[in-house]
């Protein structure tokens, strides 16, 4: 009679199966789970680059089709103090080419903000007067906008020129209307909740002579 011998697992044998394989679900499940965080930073930061991509393009248009009209009338390109202390609000009169609602083609004004709710805002005034603006959000999530702006000395910008300057180089932190004349360059610095940014622009008007 041939005994046939059972190779049964024992109890310890099984605890120690046990141990291992859930040792290695869950290294699998930290594996994957930082695989997952990471391409979720990914992808909010691809967001984040893209808005701030997209504020820079829209802003470029804007500041370098500037109107530039002749000031005896009204300026076209001036500051004026917020009520929500959240920076300065720039007024703009610039060509916004062609665009599908005539309204808002050719020049248009426009104002250069931070609202409420901390929102960076491009509101563009229709030519109609019966008609809304449009307002485009360009960034989310501004504590604070600053402006700088360049261009040569002037009696009437005298006291808002800045700390750093050159002799007849000057960097403005306010642009009045009576100034009756166009900066050169204009620097943005834009402070959210995590970081800032800076964005520098030429206007399309003279050159500041040194």
């Amino acid at each position: 009679m041939n005994l046939i011998k059972k190779n049964n697992f024992t109890l310890l044998e099984v605890i120690i199966s046990l141990f291992l394989i859930t040792i290695i679900i869950t290294f699998l499940f930290g594996f994957f789970s930082k695989i997952m965080n990471l391409e979720k930073n990914i992808e909010e930061k691809k967001t984040k680059i893209l808005a701030i991509n997209h504020a820079q393009v829209r802003l470029t248009q804007v500041f370098s089709n500037v109107y530039q009209s002749a000031f005896i009338t009204k300026s076209p390109f001036f500051t004026k103090n917020s009520q929500n202390s959240k920076g300065l609000i720039l007024y703009i009169t610039y060509d916004n080419k062609i665009d599908s609602d005539p309204n808002f083609s050719l020049i248009v004004k426009a104002k250069l903000f931070v609202n409420d709710i901390n929102e960076l805002c491009l509101e563009t005034y229709s030519r109609d007067e019966n008609q809304g603006p449009r307002t485009e959000t360009l960034l989310k999530g501004v504590k604070r906008i600053k402006y700088k702006f360049l261009s040569n000395s002037d009696s009437k910008l005298k006291k808002y020129k800045s700390k750093k300057s050159l002799k007849n180089i000057c960097w403005f932190n306010f642009w009045p209307k009576k100034a009756e004349i166009l900066p050169s360059a204009i620097k943005i610095k834009i402070t959210k909740n995590e970081y800032s940014l800076d964005f520098a622009f030429f206007l399309p008007v003279r050159h500041v002579n040194i």
